[in-house]
């Protein structure tokens, strides 16, 4: 293995590595990092991903100065960012709350480059890492940083959308670590996502009121009310019925009604979803709600029932 890794070729430093990582708990730290500064970034970023099951506190720091040093010429030393997001992800195996302020560099890193002939900004998944990992570590001063990224649409200058980065994973990321961060102060950010909804995507706010429901926010149904509308209900159906599952995964009192409701106006899927919910949340007014609801005007809800009950 020691040959394959100091070969010229970088097929034999592959191999090396990929064998090397099969044993990573017990691999040398020290030579994961020597291998950390492979002249392949492929090699590196296997190196990066080893690290994070057996790297010591002197590991550790070497790690977070390559990231930093990586950062400073991305397009060259690391194209396609596979080094850092996976230094990002070890950072979280290995709780090291030093990397913090490396980490909020990478929240910020837009790295544009061709992919297929196409500009693609391939910082995308490393930004969404970094929110993770940041989240991972309850860095409070991360907050802020997290916090811009959820409403990223891809610009660097104010009311100029650079559509270049406009891509839809890393806020959907930052909307996750958010609810993950466990603070109060996360759900104001959330919060105002879908209050002010305009030109966001619907995985996103789904995000946002999952993230809302870890946050045990006590203002959920106030939140959540205006995507419960008939408007709502005919514009996207699907937002609606999340929002009613969120409702009753927050066991927000009277949610039992307005699953009730949503089954009643929904078709395929959406029927479906709410009489789950309903059943999830077993209570009185849940089993109410059910019973009526098994004998609703619609046929098509009158089977749903059925068939959840009796599966």
């Amino acid at each position: 293995m020691e040959d394959l890794l100091k070969s010229k070729k970088t097929e034999d430093r592959i191999r090396g590595m990929q064998l090397l990582l099969r044993s990573a708990k017990t691999a040398d730290p020290t030579l994961l990092c020597k291998m950390l500064e492979d002249r392949s970034p492929y090699v590196a970023a296997l190196a990066a991903e080893g690290l994070g099951k057996c790297a010591d506190l002197q590991a550790m720091r070497l790690m977070i100065d390559r990231f930093i040093a990586v950062t400073a010429d991305g397009l060259r030393m690391d194209p396609g960012c596979h080094i850092r997001t996976n230094l990002a992800y070890a950072f979280a195996q290995l709780e090291c709350h030093h990397a913090v302020p490396a980490l909020r560099l990478g929240i910020r890193t837009v790295q544009i480059e061709p992919v297929g002939g196409v500009k693609y900004d391939t910082g995308a998944h490393l930004r969404g890492s970094c929110a993770q990992t940041l989240a991972h570590l309850h860095s409070r001063e991360a907050l802020r940083d997290i916090t811009l990224l959820l409403f990223d649409h891809g610009t660097q200058q104010c009311g100029f959308g650079d559509t270049r980065s406009n891509l839809v994973e890393p806020r959907r990321s930052a909307a996750r670590a958010l609810g993950a961060m466990g603070l109060a102060e996360a759900r104001v950010p959330l919060t105002l996502r879908l209050r002010y909804p305009e030109g966001e995507c619907v995985e996103v706010l789904q995000e946002c009121m999952q993230a809302l429901v870890e946050l045990e926010d006590p203002d959920l149904e106030d939140v959540l009310h205006p995507y419960l509308s008939e408007e709502q209900l005919r514009r996207c159906p699907d937002l609606a019925v999340y929002a009613g599952l969120m409702l009753a995964r927050g066991r927000v009192p009277g949610a039992e009604a307005t699953l009730e409701k949503l089954a009643g106006d929904m078709f395929g899927n959406g029927i479906e979803a709410a009489v789950l919910a309903l059943v999830s949340l077993q209570t009185p007014e849940a089993a109410e709600a059910l019973n009526r609801l098994a004998e609703h005007d619609r046929r098509a809800v009158r089977d749903v029932v059925q068939r959840v009950r009796s599966a």
